[in-house]
């Protein structure tokens, strides 16, 4: 026998459910408009969803949090962390877009990109550095300095015997491995010795 629960008691769960279902989700802070899952906080800290992960006999850990908000000293922010040693990943099968009204900031130790081709648009501009210094001197092969997407090399010294207009130093890239090479010309007895750093990204 099926017992059929009166069309009343039915709707006045329905409600009963829908109550605690407003009173749960105002207490985490947790609204849904306009098909939106939304976050809020009146307290000290902004609204955070956390993300925490544990495999069957080991301990959760957290592996980051999204978090929005104003954090103090007028910094308003829309923050996304992974936590520990746990890796950051932007992945898509399409086009990753970050876009920014100001400035974009990376800091890192080290950035990798890889890409069969990078489209630059506006003004690069990087922290010059310069190397040690390369010396070369007469009866020397040529001394090998830094590639010429790197850098390019300024001449710091130069001193010897000069015994004609032909006697003097070379600094050319070689175009079988984009390289650039100091070198002189010391025919006829020229005693010669140079010294470059190079300047750029060394």
């Amino acid at each position: 026998m099926v017992s059929v629960m009166p069309e009343k008691n039915m709707e006045a769960r329905v409600r009963m459910l829908e109550n605690l279902v407003a009173q749960l989700a105002e207490q985490l802070g947790i609204a849904y408009e306009g098909g939106q899952l939304q976050f809020s906080s009146r307290e000290r800290r902004p609204p955070a969803l956390g993300f925490v992960h544990g495999k069957p006999g080991s301990s959760p850990r957290a592996y980051g949090t999204i978090e929005a908000g104003d954090f103090g000293n007028g910094d308003e922010a829309f923050r996304l962390k992974s936590g520990g040693q746990a890796r950051l990943e932007l992945s898509s099968g399409s086009d990753t877009l970050l876009q920014a009204a100001g400035s974009l900031h990376m800091n890192a130790s080290t950035i990798r990109v890889e890409a069969r081709k990078m489209d630059l648009d506006g003004e690069l501009s990087a922290r010059l550095c310069q190397s040690g210094p390369f010396s070369w001197q007469s009866g020397q092969p040529p001394v090998r300095l830094v590639h010429q997407s790197h850098g390019i090399p300024v001449l710091t010294a130069l001193k010897g015997k000069f015994r004609n207009s032909s006697s003097g130093i070379e600094l050319y890239v070689d175009p079988e491995d984009g390289y650039w090479y100091l070198t002189g010309n010391d025919s006829k007895g020229a005693e010669i010795s140079a010294r470059v750093v190079c300047v750029g990204r060394v």
